[in-house]
């Protein structure tokens, strides 16, 4: 661990320059997960051997994995969160030893070749599940728990909970104790009172209202896709540098995360962060590992990039000076095309708003590899746009996409649905004018702040839209519903005002 002995707590006084920490003070969180790397790859091969003890190893397993996951969570985002580090100091002095001692007591036992592999797991099962009355994968949970709390405590996440933070606080203090553990613990971070900490560090808690009102790109990944569809891919996602020292990573105080996505089990992860310099102005931090594991940094803007899909992947192309064209910068290899889309639809959204970019390409809007079957006009929540029915061509994911009509930021995405095995139902579509159709268990990805999808849902949760053509309503209608044997809905049409009506589908393809 990298420690600078001039800030480091010891009986003779507390530190008093907490803020001028710099980031190997917080080597600690890296290193732990590095430790829980190792020990989640021991009990996988223990796992393989004993199939009888399969379900208790699982269990495990997945809350190390886990605890792995948010350490690095917690560490790559002390370059955004740099002034309110000094808050989460205080729970990392308390969480991290105790979870070190933890896994160096498992290390002992999975480690040792005097056992055979089943006395491994049960010798150290049974005597490390009796310290404080709690199992190991009861232990690991609770690391877990803390260590989400202390996420959402240093990026201000409105779904943070001081109470429950407090509770588990009390909970490790009482494992150190039964661990052993001095009172002063050697992480090179200063004790700070914790009232201090709860009085300024915890907003008041959120009701529904207050977590609508969070930027779009905060909420794309809040729920998973009610579809996933795999894709196949050998490879793992890479950045291909140039790497940066902190101080060229431009990450001015103030700015905010909007996500935060991890690949590979956390070997490489995206951050896209709110720039505090300017509205709309956003960028993406990469943080990947060198080959002795220690990790690295590169970020540029949104504007700075460029990106195009290449089978299960998105690639992202930055400008290089030195050689005066493109190159490749970034590499993400996803799991499912869903997750693809929404990560894509996002970039390019974010990229067509933001106030240093020149121009968006138009292939940048379309996602290769997928096929449009019908395009119309649309009024939606009062605005003209796009909606595109569109299938990936090797998965063959089905989805609803609408986008900007005209002006500055046509072809811009406003949202995306997708169609799942529920369209398959006879119910799920229901034709209620000869401009109107609504659709039932359809969830709309946002990707724009003045867009509200509150105002295209009716009564019962079904989602509304209103074509500004009835040709586009039967062409949309016929995608689905082949066997045209349903009885329609009255005739009314909704008083919208309309430019005028196009008929049929535009001739404009989808780029992809």
């Amino acid at each position: 661990m990298h420690v600078n002995n001039e800030l480091v707590a010891t009986s003779r006084g507390p530190v008093t320059d907490v803020c001028a920490l710099r980031m190997e003070e917080l080597f600690g969180c890296w290193q732990e997960a590095r430790r829980a790397d190792k020990i989640s790859a021991r009990l996988l091969v223990i796992r393989t051997e004993l199939d009888e003890h399969y379900e208790h190893i699982s269990a495990v397993l997945k809350e190390v994995e886990c605890s792995s996951r948010l350490l690095r969570d917690l560490y790559d985002l002390f370059p955004i969160y740099r002034s309110r580090v000094p808050m989460v100091l205080y729970y990392l002095q308390i969480i991290l030893p105790t979870m070190c001692k933890t896994m160096r007591d498992m290390t002992i036992y999975i480690e040792n070749d005097a056992l055979t592999i089943k006395d491994q797991w049960v010798v150290m099962n049974n005597r490390l599940s009796a310290q404080g009355g709690m199992t190991l994968a009861q232990r690991f949970l609770m690391y877990c728990e803390a260590l989400v709390q202390t996420v959402r405590l240093l990026s201000r996440s409105p779904l943070y909970d001081p109470t429950s933070l407090e509770l588990l606080r009390v909970r490790h203090m009482r494992l150190r104790k039964l661990q052993g553990l001095p009172a002063l613990i050697p992480y090179g971070i200063v004790e700070q009172p914790l009232g201090q900490i709860v009085r300024h560090g915890a907003p008041p808690q959120p009701n529904q209202e207050q977590l609508e009102k969070r930027h779009w790109a905060e909420k794309i990944f809040d729920d998973q896709p009610h579809s996933t569809t795999g894709l196949k891919h050998k490879r793992a996602s890479k950045c291909f540098g140039p790497p940066m020292v902190e101080h060229l990573l431009g990450i001015p105080q103030g700015s905010k995360v909007l996500f935060k996505l991890p690949f590979d089990k956390n070997r490489l992860s995206v951050t896209l962060y709110l720039h505090a310099d300017g509205a709309d102005v956003t960028r993406l931090l990469c943080r990947w590992m060198d080959r002795y594991f220690n990790p690295i940094y590169s970020c540029y803007g949104v504007h700075e990039l460029c990106v195009r899909r290449k089978g299960s992947s998105l690639q992202f192309r930055r400008w290089s000076s030195n050689r005066a064209h493109a190159k490749i910068w970034m590499a993400l290899f996803f799991k499912t095309w869903e997750r693809m889309v929404l990560f894509h639809c996002a970039f390019v959204a974010l990229k067509a708003r933001c106030p240093f970019t020149l121009s968006v390409y138009p292939e940048e809007y379309a996602l290769g590899g997928e096929n449009v079957l019908f395009r119309g006009q649309i009024i939606d929540d009062g605005f003209e746009h796009s909606l595109a029915v569109i299938q990936d061509h090797k998965s063959g994911g089905l989805r609803l996409h609408a986008a900007v009509w005209s002006g500055e930021l046509r072809k811009c995405p406003v949202w995306t649905a997708f169609v799942t095995y529920q369209s398959e139902s006879s119910r799920w579509m229901d034709r209620r004018s000869r401009h109107r159709i609504w659709l039932k268990d359809i969830t709309p990805y946002v990707f724009c702040g003045n867009y509200k999808k509150k105002h295209q849902m009716r009564k019962h949760g079904e989602f509304e839209i209103y074509f500004t053509d009835k040709y586009a309503a039967d062409a949309f209608e016929e995608i689905f519903r082949v066997d045209d044997g349903g009885t329609q809905g009255s005739e009314d049409v909704m008083d919208v005002p309309v430019r005028g009506p196009s008929r049929g589908p535009p001739e404009e393809g989808f780029n992809g």
